[in-house]
């Protein structure tokens, strides 16, 4: 892929999870669509305050471990409002090139203005998409990156197709949110979640859906960090990590295409 123009099928849909069957969750593409164009406006601003700032670290270890340089072209699934595409953006630098796709048009505006705001819009493309069903070719991409959305997705579909647009080399990275491990922690995080998260969440983001009172929930039953792990693995990634953070809070998972 060159750095012109992406051209980009029309998307019929976004694919709700299937793995978090526990879950009262949004049943059709509309609500999804609701739920975050409901929070796109104040989205980076509860996220800080709901992560309490750490969510910039968690981010920026995600576009580390990628190793993006200088004149490369990749891709960042599930941008949202482009928090990692822009810290890969300046490491690609104007010979390269970033695609920040996303299946909500509300949250890739608040992103395009960010990027313009920074004189990143040269170098990153904003591309409506499926993380499932990617509009681009075999062996495109030398990295790819997905911050906090994999909870959302039929992980073995997406990862699959994270593989196939991956080239040779190619490192992904997956940020999201887990339980802590440790038993006391994990109980004062729980009660955060619950009981503080959607108050607080619903306050700034000034969102009328609900969205903070499904996210807990998501996160408590996604895989473990060893499964995921493995499912990459079973996928085809190789040399497959990842690294806890804020007590395990947040996870960052990586592999290579092998």
């Amino acid at each position: 892929m060159s750095k012109e123009t992406i051209k980009n099928p029309e998307v019929k849909h976004y694919a709700v999870a299937e793995d978090l069957t526990q879950v009262k969750r949004p049943e059709t593409e509309e609500r999804v669509q609701a739920f975050f164009s409901s929070a796109a406006k104040r989205y980076d601003i509860t996220n800080t305050f709901i992560s309490f700032g750490q969510h910039y670290p968690w981010k920026k270890l995600a576009a580390k471990v990628v190793e993006p340089k200088e004149g490369q072209v990749g891709i960042d699934v599930c941008a949202g409002t482009d928090d990692i595409a822009i810290m890969l953006a300046r490491k690609v630098g104007a010979s390269g090139k970033v695609v920040a796709l996303d299946f909500n048009k509300d949250m890739q505006d608040i992103g395009n203005f960010k990027c313009e705001k920074h004189g990143l819009d040269g170098i990153i493309e904003h591309v409506k998409g499926d993380a499932e069903q990617l509009p681009f070719d075999d062996n495109t991409f030398d990295f790819l990156t997905i911050g906090t959305a994999a909870r959302h997705l039929r992980i073995p579909n997406a990862l699959a197709e994270w593989l196939r647009v991956l080239k040779p080399g190619a490192k992904m990275a997956c940020l999201e949110f887990y339980s802590p491990p440790n038993k006391a922690w994990r109980a004062m995080y729980n009660w955060y979640s619950y009981a503080v998260m959607p108050k607080v969440g619903k306050i700034v983001s000034r969102d009328k859906t609900g969205v903070y009172n499904y996210l807990p929930d998501s996160i408590r039953v996604f895989y473990t960090e060893d499964r995921f792990r493995e499912l990459m693995e079973e996928a085809g990634f190789v040399d497959c990590k990842y690294a806890r953070r804020s007590g395990g809070i947040a996870c960052v998972h990586w592999g290579t295409k092998p």
